[in-house]
């Protein structure tokens, strides 16, 4: 008999209701619904988060915001979650149809029927930039933390997984933790942070990542955030060293109907002081 696999799932994960989409393309994208409030606000929280994360990133939040309202965890499809009629969908995986993706569940859960907002972050907030300059969606308010408009991403990090087999992965997991500390999180400094990402690596699937990161390597969309009509709240994180203060700044100054606040660093991004900048940004949306 094989061992029983570990449920790494966190106790309020184990409350969601699990829902599938299918999309166009016959890709099934995973949707976690927390409809736990006893007496919900009126708004429904989209949640978008980013390139491969975890549940683990957002256990915080999603504990601290269910106590009021009614949550939609999103999986996009290059998430293990997903899935697809065959390899050849996998391998097709860009961030044009993960932004795609978005419209479709919308529409699917008829969330466009009532009030509902995004919340964003990473590569969460490039796939909602695009599909709301697409038009694709309207909801009444959006979120973006740290939204990424521009990839900053090293060579080696796309042609490794380009090379690497998926059945040879874990051999340079010790080399992608190393390189992740190195470069991108200060295990010392924000060892939670740095967890999280080690565990969005290892439970990556290359096959869907492959595409998706070599279209990283030089992508950028500083022309979409001026076509963004939505009343947005960009947050940034100053001491976080992943996503870049000054271009969650910049998206701010070229999206139209957008205010920005500073909440320092990633804990407080993804915690109470992120709920509480949420409650307030309704507030504003309520006058």
């Amino acid at each position: 008999m094989g061992r029983k696999k570990e449920d790494l799932r966190a106790e309020i994960e184990k409350k969601a209701k699990e829902i599938y989409c299918e999309m166009s393309d016959g890709m099934k994208v995973r949707i976690l619904d927390f409809d736990l409030a006893e007496k919900p606000n009126k708004y429904t929280i989209f949640l978008i988060p980013g390139f491969v994360t975890v549940f683990l990133s957002w256990e915080m939040l999603v504990e601290i915001l269910s106590k009021d309202f009614r949550i939609l965890y999103f999986e996009s499809r290059e998430k293990s979650s997903s899935i697809a009629p065959n390899r050849k969908v996998e391998r097709r995986t860009t961030i044009r149809k993960m932004a795609h993706d978005i419209k479709e569940v919308i529409e699917q859960l008829e969330l466009d029927k009532q009030d509902y907002i995004t919340l964003a972050s990473s590569t969460g907030g490039t796939i909602l930039v695009e599909a709301l300059s697409e038009k694709w969606l309207s909801p009444p308010g959006a979120v973006m933390v740290g939204p990424t408009i521009e990839y900053h991403l090293k060579f080696i990090a796309p042609f490794l997984i380009t090379i690497v087999p998926d059945f040879k992965k874990n051999l340079f997991m010790p080399l992608f933790r190393w390189f992740l500390g190195k470069v991108h999180v200060d295990k010392n400094e924000h060892p939670k942070q740095y967890a999280k990402y080690v565990r969005a690596g290892e439970e990556a699937i290359l096959r869907k990542i492959r595409r998706v990161l070599r279209e990283m390597y030089k992508y950028k969309c500083w022309h979409m955030p001026p076509k963004v009509e939505t009343k947005t709240l960009i947050v940034g994180a100053s001491t976080d060293k992943v996503h870049a203060t000054e271009e969650a700044i910049r998206t701010h100054e070229l999206m139209p109907n957008s205010s920005y606040i500073d909440l320092e660093d990633n804990i407080a991004a993804h915690s109470q002081p992120l709920a509480d900048a949420l409650m307030d940004f309704i507030g504003e949306l309520e006058k």
